[in-house]
């Protein structure tokens, strides 16, 4: 394991058969074949990414591994985050449950991250232009001034 984290305090009640089923439904999603793969069962939403170069059968083995050390390392937290050498899980409580733009095998929500990484670096990088081009005038004020 190279890292983890987990939350503090338990979910109460039915939480750990919750957890312990979204858990499942991650495992057989990776076992898919895409190498990501987001779910929510009840209120807890998990997620599962390996390395590009890991194959479905050891992206599924890695994924397992990551379970199970999140069961134990973690207990009844009701957030955690296991990262292991060539995988990593997330899974979190939400006590209002989950939005729908969270639940699903990766749906739109990737999306929507996606655009708005695109726009701020895209807002970004014409910042970073005119602060250039603004200096270079600046500098030829300077050449011409001399």
């Amino acid at each position: 394991m190279l890292y983890k984290t987990c939350g503090s305090g338990g979910g109460g009640g039915d939480f750990e058969v919750k957890r312990d089923t979204a858990f499942s439904q991650l495992q057989s999603g990776v076992a898919g074949g895409q190498g990501f793969y987001t779910t929510s069962y009840g209120s807890i939403y998990t997620m599962a990414q390996c390395e590009g170069d890991l194959s479905n059968g050891d992206c599924t083995d890695c994924v397992a591994q990551a379970v199970q050390k999140s069961e134990v390392e973690c207990g009844g937290a009701t957030s955690g985050q296991i990262y292991l050498d060539k995988c990593y899980i997330s899974y979190s409580y939400y006590a209002n449950g989950v939005t729908s733009a969270g639940s699903g095998g990766g749906g739109n929500g990737g999306q929507t991250g996606k655009t708005v990484a695109i726009v701020v670096g895209g807002a970004a990088g014409v910042g970073f232009l005119i602060i250039c081009m603004l200096f270079a005038r600046s500098l030829m004020k300077k050449k011409d001034g001399k």
